[in-house]
């Protein structure tokens, strides 16, 4: 997988010009989770330093990345960087998943690398400025992400050295490996909140899966009491798009304009691929999709596209239909609106659905695609 986390998420990664802005804050027509008894919060003293690079004077943020706001109970207020030293103040009631961006870096990226668990307990911390998932946070929580849950995903026996490896690439990828460790990981113990973190990362970049969903039911009742747990389930019980249930045939608009319900075609397999007009990786993908295309179209596949463009690059959008010669059907769900319903957050997304509307698989690769189409439908 490229290594473009340090900008922004790769698949909001847009051609030349400026970057549409990434769609990953809060979901429409959520509703919100009835959490259990809530415990009282710790208010938490942190001293931390910056390594790596010398910082005279910087602002230290904490940010939530891909994970929506909603499931945090309240936000960790900016911290001053002075001579390399920061202190905060934070009110913590159950342990929680931090990522932090400085100042510095507005523009660059949208988060650093590097997962950052604070506790009840935790009162010191170190941020790394050049080998990023180097971070140091003292707590039980943070010990366990760092000794016990990274490598668990690597090799047995296999040392993790942060300044090599990044776990940040690893959890990024959307092979179903990761999401069957992290399954296992769960079995093995049930009350970690690094693992109900990292589940709910998951689900934040690429949605429903079945696999989530069991993954999700293996929490022990004192976690499944928690807030961030309740609203994880909350968010898979309401989310519209789910493997294994009929894709959601919501309102888009065509070419022309004119709004429509979004009408699937009949066919054996169909491709749903949402993109928007200034989406690299959705741009670079239209070549080995046009392939496959004329190869198992006349077969029972069919692929249809769905662009999530603001209103200002509607034109853009119909530009790049004409300028790549896209030979299937496009629709318009103008604004993301139907997209951020469905928890697509990240593009291109693609789903695959058989014969009766029913998703199959979710993010599935063109080369992926390739091999099941030849297995289904022949060569």
């Amino acid at each position: 997988m490229k290594n473009v986390l340090a900008l922004c998420f790769s698949c909001w990664l847009a051609l030349p010009v400026s970057a549409q802005a990434p769609r990953a804050d809060k979901p429409l027509g959520t509703k919100r989770a009835k959490a259990g008894p809530k415990p009282p919060a710790v208010t938490l003293t942190i001293s931390g330093k910056i390594t790596g690079k010398t910082v005279a004077e910087d602002s230290l943020f904490f940010v939530t990345g891909a994970i929506d706001k909603k499931y945090y109970a309240a936000p960790i207020p900016p911290a001053r960087i002075t001579a390399n030293a920061f202190q905060l103040k934070a009110a913590v009631s159950y342990p929680q998943l931090w990522r932090i961006l400085l100042k510095s870096d507005r523009g660059m990226r949208v988060y650093r690398q590097g997962e950052y668990f604070i506790d009840a307990s935790t009162s010191t911390m170190t941020a790394d400025y050049l080998a990023q998932e180097c971070n140091q946070v003292d707590g039980p929580t943070a010990t366990e992400y760092r000794t016990k849950f990274i490598p668990f995903f690597h090799a047995a026996g296999a040392a993790y050295d942060c300044h090599q490896l990044g776990f940040d690439e690893l959890a990024w990828d959307n092979a179903t490996r990761f999401d069957s460790t992290l399954y296992r990981y769960v079995q093995a113990n049930p009350n970690s909140y690094v693992a109900l973190w990292s589940l709910i990362e998951r689900f934040s970049k690429f949605g429903h899966s079945q696999l989530r969903e069991r993954t999700l039911a293996g929490f022990p009742r004192n976690v499944k009491d928690s807030r961030p747990w309740q609203v994880l389930h909350a968010d898979m019980r309401d989310v519209l798009i789910k493997q294994g249930a009929a894709f959601p045939l919501f309102s888009v608009k065509g070419i022309a304009q004119p709004e429509q319900p979004l009408r699937l075609p009949k066919a054996q397999y169909t491709l749903v691929d949402f993109w928007f007009s200034r989406c690299r990786p959705c741009i670079e993908s239209f070549p080995a999709l046009k392939q496959l295309y004329a190869a198992y179209q006349p077969k029972g596949f069919e692929i249809v596209s769905i662009s999530t463009d603001q209103t200002q690059y509607v034109p853009l959008w119909q530009k790049r239909i004409k300028e790549y010669e896209l030979p299937w059907a496009q629709y318009l769900d103008e604004n993301a609106v139907a997209a951020t319903k469905s928890a697509v957050y990240s593009f291109p997304t693609t789903l695959l659905l058989d014969r009766n509307g029913k998703v199959l698989l979710r993010d599935i690769t063109p080369e992926e695609l390739e091999k099941f189409l030849a297995a289904k439908l022949g060569k």
